[in-house]
């Protein structure tokens, strides 16, 4: 694989996502999925001023002076780079992924987590508790999530 094309694309992400956030954060949990016929992205920052109460990536029109159009660029931006970075997997021999957790930290730190788990038995909401849980300790607040949750813990045990 080329280290220089990923390092390139991953700069690209991280770029989007900085440029997505109005204020100063120290960290940032982001969540990308390509599986065929589908992507998503979303993530989370952890502001300056309270790093203990996380802000989702698909709240900040409502919660900063950002426009819906703005936000909405950015967000498709993030997807299509999420889209090259697998096109540059794929088009290197790896194995494909289907979803990665990228985390930044306002020094600039990057620790890339791929997963390559079949995701056809899950819904989109069953994964993203999961990952909220997982990455943010964030306990669901409504009953489905409740149950995704305990029905994923009980795997554990």
């Amino acid at each position: 694989m080329k280290e220089e094309e990923l390092e390139y694309v991953y700069k690209l992400i991280v770029d989007v996502v900085v440029e997505t956030i109005p204020v100063k954060w120290k960290k940032v949990y982001l969540y990308g999925e390509v599986v065929e016929g589908s992507q998503t992205a979303y993530f989370y920052f952890l502001p300056e001023e309270n790093d203990s109460k996380p802000v989702y990536s698909h709240e900040i029109t409502e919660l900063f002076e950002v426009s819906e159009h703005e936000y909405k660029e950015r967000w498709h931006q993030l997807v299509d780079y999420i889209q090259e970075l697998g096109r540059v997997f794929e088009q290197s021999g790896q194995a494909p992924w289907t979803n990665f957790t990228m985390i930044i930290d306002e020094t600039g730190y990057l620790n890339i987590e791929f997963n390559y788990d079949d995701l056809s038995n899950t819904n989109p909401h069953e994964r993203k508790t999961i990952w909220k849980y997982n990455h943010l300790g964030i306990i669901p607040k409504s009953n489905s999530g409740k149950k995704h949750l305990e029905k994923y813990l009980s795997t554990l045990e």
